[in-house]
């Protein structure tokens, strides 16, 4: 049974990941109040103050745990439709013994967020044959710009791809450091890599996507491989990996 427009709440302490799921849950169900809430407390706030039909919740928030949250929620509300939405898969089985109607994984996709709100009872207004032809216009426009759009503070800024340096995994984040700028993602390494795989971008290392034309220098490094420094960034070290060497050295004609 499909359920009648209702109010959708987004839990997460990040703000870019909040804003990424509003995002992708407004081209989904475009028809529906969604409201945000920064920590758990403030999300029992509004379970006290008005309905919720659906709640995107991250497990691991700033102030309380989103299992903890999902159950108070529910004792409130049993009608409730939980969705988890979290970088990790260890609490799926606890997730599932709430009976949350999905368990989605960042970074989200949006065919992902479609199928938990249609799980939830949501009309996701699937595509029709020129909504299709709009989409697949879109692709090839967004396969063409040469611009990234990223996160700072509350503001979304858009770098041009040709000035980032390189892109460097740090503690489950992605740090991306331009000409003049660094910036935080919750993408991984991976997803810049197919990103920018029309670009310039060559993956130094399980750690490290590299710019080829922001490499400034090359030098002999243990083990018969080889380090790089880059452009504006002269104490960061970055090194070949081994089983690329071959295919490296190959690439820069050396």
């Amino acid at each position: 049974m499909i359920l009648p427009m209702n109010t959708i709440l987004v839990v997460d302490d990040e703000t870019p990941a909040r804003k990424e799921l509003r995002y992708l849950i407004e081209n989904t169900a475009a028809m529906s109040e969604i409201i945000e809430a920064r920590s758990g407390h403030e999300a029992m706030k509004l379970f006290h103050t008005r309905p919720v039909g659906v709640a995107f919740i991250d497990i691991n928030l700033g102030d309380m745990n989103g299992i903890i949250l999902a159950k108070e929620a529910l004792k409130m509300d049993e009608k409730l439709k939980i969705v988890f939405s979290t970088a990790y898969d260890t609490y799926a089985v606890k997730a599932f013994e709430l009976d949350a109607v999905d368990y989605i994984m960042k970074p989200y996709e949006q065919q992902r967020v479609a199928m938990a709100l249609l799980r939830a009872g949501f009309d996701t207004n699937q595509d029709t044959d020129d909504s299709k032809e709009v989409s697949t216009d879109l692709n090839w426009m967004a396969e063409k710009l040469k611009k990234l759009s990223l996160w700072k503070g509350d503001r979304v800024i858009l770098i041009d791809i040709d000035d980032i340096v390189f892109l460097a995994m740090e503690d489950r984040n992605c740090r991306i450091c331009t000409l003049n700028d660094e910036f935080i993602s919750h993408q991984t390494l991976g997803y810049f890599q197919q990103k920018f795989r029309k670009n310039n971008f060559y993956r130094a290392n399980r750690s490290y996507l590299v710019n080829l034309d922001h490499i400034v220098e090359i030098q002999p490094w243990f083990n018969n491989s080889y380090s790089i420094k880059v452009k504006n960034y002269p104490q960061e070290q970055i090194i070949i990996s081994r089983n690329t060497i071959k295919d490296f050295r190959m690439l820069l004609d050396f």
